[in-house]
């Protein structure tokens, strides 16, 4: 089978653009030298960004093209590469569980406090007899509130609904069917009322909090919720399912805590090790909090929506943890997708590994694939 897939890669690379990994080890070289080009061409998306960590070496590689071929005769956009932008979609999550955990560990808030006491006074926010909404509910997907308001306006454009005032008032009519902490449920707009509350208890919006606690002091210049026009002229064009017609590039401070947040490979990588870093005692309290298990399956009457290619077997601020088994360690994942990119990342605490991969081509039979190959570099690098 491997001499089969290694004459398949150099025949279709042949016509396809490949951007040369990024300047690494040998180990990390050779773990994507043939894993990289198969998992783009598994997934039949015009392009893959895949980041790699291990160790305190990083690689990041591009594969194929920014944007498909246009017609029989037009030209594919150029390779992608590490500076290459891309939607996160919903790990957009796992960065708002990273604020929540931050503003805990100094005391700002509580896990445990009333998502009411951020909201406005004249916000209704419901409960479930006398068991209110938590900040932690909201952050492991268990606060009993459905995955969206509803369907977004067939004119929005990507991560642009629902707004902030639109969502409190949407709050209002809401009827809890159990009790919140009871059933695993995922939720988008769950996490952005917990965007919406971290702004309340900082007092500051989403993107400052952003940029003052995470990708400011980690160099993560291209991870924003508001790029700019050269930004966006780095801007994979995203297909398959739900995609827009041609690349839309805009402010998503509408979705910042559940999708909307736009990063690079280089970015992601660079986050990956911030959250494999347990030598660093100024982030460490933070970390030990995002990445606790809250919310164990066995303990919920129920959970939906989170077992992409393994069962989840717990969930951390905004992670979905996936119990050891075999030769794979366990693992804190996220994925996403929208707007025509398919996302996903993991990372290997105590194990200094981590994976970061990117498709611009939304097809959900198509990712369970990638996860799996994504789960697959891991337990290669992790032998103990």
């Amino acid at each position: 089978m491997k001499p089969l897939l290694s004459c398949l890669a150099v025949c279709l690379l042949a016509t396809w653009p490949l951007r040369p990994a990024d300047a690494a080890g040998p180990l990390l070289t050779e773990a994507i030298a043939l894993n990289g080009p198969v998992m783009w061409l598994s997934s039949g998306a015009p392009g893959l960004v895949l980041g790699l960590v291990h160790d305190g070496d990083t690689i990041v590689a591009g594969y194929g093209s920014t944007r498909p071929k246009e017609g029989q005769t037009g030209e594919a956009g150029p390779a992608p590469d590490g500076r290459t932008l891309l939607r996160l979609g919903s790990i957009s999550k796992v960065f708002a569980g990273e604020l929540l955990a931050g503003l805990a560990a100094e005391g700002r808030v509580r896990l445990t406090d009333p998502l009411q006491r951020y909201l406005p006074a004249d916000t209704s926010v419901p409960r479930f007899g006398t068991r209110a909404i938590t900040l932690l509910d909201l952050a492991t997907y268990s606060a009993a509130l459905p995955r969206e308001m509803g369907d977004a306006p067939s004119d929005a454009a990507p991560f642009t609904w629902p707004t902030r005032s639109e969502r409190l008032a949407w709050l209002a009519t809401v009827k809890l069917g159990w009790a919140p902490g009871s059933v695993a449920l995922y939720s988008n707009v769950g996490f952005d009322l917990l965007g919406d509350a971290l702004e309340s208890a900082a007092g500051a919006s989403y993107a400052t909090l952003l940029a003052a606690r995470i990708t400011g002091p980690l160099g993560m210049t291209d991870t924003t919720l508001n790029p700019t026009a050269e930004q966006c002229a780095r801007l994979m064009q995203g297909t398959g399912i739900g995609a827009p017609p041609a690349p839309v590039c805009t402010d998503t401070e509408a979705t910042q805590a559940s999708g909307g947040l736009y990063s690079t490979g280089a970015d992601m990588v660079r986050w990956v090790q911030h959250n494999l870093d347990r030598a660093d005692a100024a982030t460490w309290p933070t970390l030990a909090l995002a990445h606790a298990v809250y919310r164990q399956r066995q303990e919920m009457t129920a959970a939906s929506g989170f077992d992409d290619a393994a069962p989840m077997a717990g969930l951390a601020l905004g992670w979905v943890m996936q119990a050891a088994h075999g030769a794979m360690p366990m693992l804190l994942t996220k994925s996403g997708g929208g707007g025509g990119f398919m996302t996903y990342v993991a990372i290997a605490p105590g194990r200094a590994t981590g994976v970061f991969v990117a498709v611009n081509r939304v097809d959900f039979p198509m990712f369970g694939g990638l996860i799996t190959a994504a789960n697959g570099l891991i337990a290669a690098l992790v032998t103990r």
